[in-house]
């Protein structure tokens, strides 16, 4: 149902039911939610990559679920609030960046667990698709209407969920949904390489995403007070302190070095 591999500081979660397409049962995003919890509390983890098993990324909740339930609002409700509301909470908190390797067809819930990463990167085979209006009748779910607005603008965000509309992977990178589209058969390593090299300063990125995520609602002041903060505690860390002497005794700019 879920699988976790270790190598070089780097966490590689597979969801793994390739038989429903990674549908997101109750069980499973319960244990997606704590092995996130786990791996963020390990000192031998820097950054984590989220994919599918088999040939997609997921296929969103798992309708087998509800089919079982007897009180289908009750149970739907219950598990909002008790599995899926704590699951996109940990993984917009995680002390670790996330980087998703949408690896196939990643629909309704998927989506929004997908967004949430700090970086997404998909094969050109993969879509996203928000089936949960258009035919469900329910709306879209897992932070879906958090995320997707702040990443694509209000136009194609409604577009995408009233419409049921598939969206490629490479129209996906053109909106700015994603980071980058990829040949399928580069997706892992280039999913690794960037995890590894967030993994080298996984506390500056976390205070990225937190100021990031701050913008969208303070003013000016409030974000330039709050970049202040997060830059002076950067800049307390030693690590950070002694990469800028190198820089400055070099007489160089990051970034700027050919």
């Amino acid at each position: 149902m879920l699988r976790t591999e270790i190598a070089e500081r780097v966490a590689v979660v597979t969801l793994d039911r390739p038989e429903r397409l990674n549908a997101l049962s109750w069980e499973l995003m319960n244990r997606l939610r704590k092995e996130f919890e786990s791996l963020g509390a390990r000192a031998d983890v820097g950054a984590i990559v989220l994919t599918g098993a088999g040939r997609a990324f997921s296929a969103g909740a798992d309708l087998r679920d509800f089919a079982a339930s007897e009180d289908l609002p009750a149970e739907v409700a219950h598990h909002l609030a008790a599995t899926m509301a704590p699951l996109a909470e940990v993984v917009q908190a995680l002390p670790l960046p996330l980087v998703a390797a949408v690896n196939g067809p990643c629909a309704g819930g998927a989506v929004g667990l997908a967004l949430l990463a700090d970086v997404v990167i998909a094969a050109r085979s993969a879509y996203f698709l928000l089936p949960q209006v258009v035919p469900l009748g329910g709306v879209p779910d897992l932070g879906a209407t958090w995320v997707l607005g702040r990443v694509v603008g209000r136009a194609r965000a409604m577009g995408m969920s009233l419409t049921g509309e598939r969206v490629p992977a490479e129209r996906a990178e053109r909106w700015g949904m994603i980071w980058r589209c990829v040949d399928d058969a580069e997706l892992r390593d280039q999913a690794l390489a960037t995890a590894r090299g967030l993994a080298a300063a996984p506390a500056a990125v976390v205070a990225t995403r937190a100021l990031l995520d701050a913008g969208f609602a303070a003013t000016l002041r409030d974000q330039l007070d709050f970049e202040a903060r997060h830059q002076s505690a950067r800049f307390a860390d030693p690590a950070v302190a002694a990469v800028v002497e190198r820089f400055a005794a070099a007489g160089d700019r990051p970034g700027t070095r050919r």
